[in-house]
């Protein structure tokens, strides 16, 4: 890894958050400059995305709720609500996000 790299994120957005990011940025993906760590929540609010418009991130690959910490050199998607039902529990989102309002929840009668 340079040490370039080690300073900076790369950051996309799913679903409709990627014509949020290329209409902000010009281009997918969005190369950003960090110099230390930071939080989902922090990040979402660094690039002026709603909390309510952000369900999960994926940190590297794997998803994560938005208070996991995102270091130089990771690679962070935005997934907004709205992902269809099978994927969800295949990818781990309900467990990962109980205290985020965007989550899904799942109604008891």
């Amino acid at each position: 890894m340079s040490e370039e790299t080690k300073k900076t994120i790369e950051v996309r957005g799913f679903l409709h958050l990627d014509a949020v990011f290329r209409k902000k940025n010009g281009s997918i993906p969005l190369i950003m400059e960090l110099e230390e760590p930071i939080t989902g929540t922090a990040l979402a609010e660094k690039l002026e995305i709603p909390w309510d418009e952000v369900e999960v991130i994926f940190v590297n690959g794997f998803v994560q709720a938005l208070d996991y910490i995102i270091h130089p050199g990771d690679r962070v998607a935005f997934l907004p609500p709205g992902c269809p039902g099978p994927y969800r529990l295949a990818l781990g989102f309900y467990g990962k996000n109980q205290k985020n309002e965007a989550n899904f929840k799942i109604k008891r009668k």
